[in-house]
């Protein structure tokens, strides 16, 4: 089990169609720092259930995904589940049945974690391929930046 304020960062993503694959990108590359030894980092594939993933000692959780929110490529959003004008009409995530219903199953469980935040991503390109775009690549530290200063302002 997790400490009672612990953290969870869930990365979500196809990795075989390009920029779809960037929340999981970015939680191997968080893995790969060493840095974050102290948050439970999870890569929650294509279709994650969060009901299965995550346990009721998770006080903060950061979801990171490609996210369609009709912005530019490489346009990066932050939303907080908690805030009513995302309840009904948030930007689309490519996976974005399967977390907000799992999300939503959770909370009327009284099992969602108490702080929730989406960092999505508008993607470039998510046709099949094995790698992120360019651009989208070159996001990858400005994105853990923010998640840095997410987990921080958990403590």
């Amino acid at each position: 089990m997790l400490g009672k304020n612990s953290v969870a960062v869930l990365g979500i993503g196809n990795l075989l169609c390009k920029d779809d694959g960037i929340g999981v990108r970015v939680i191997q590359r968080m893995l790969d720092s060493g840095k974050y030894a102290y948050v439970d980092l999870i890569d929650g594939g294509t279709s994650p259930d969060l009901l299965c993933l995550l346990d009721d000692s998770i006080n903060r959780l950061i979801i990171v995904d490609a996210l369609k929110g009709g912005g530019q490529p490489g346009d990066v959003y932050r939303l907080d589940i908690g805030d009513e004008n995302i309840a009904d009409e948030s930007p689309a995530s490519l996976h974005g049945l399967g977390v907000l219903d799992s999300l939503k199953m959770m909370r009327s469980l009284g099992m969602q974690p108490p702080a929730v935040t989406i960092i999505g991503v508008e993607p470039a390109d998510t046709s099949p391929g094995l790698g992120l775009s360019a651009g989208i690549e070159a996001l990858i530290p400005s994105i853990i930046d923010a998640i840095d200063k997410e987990i921080r302002s958990s403590y």
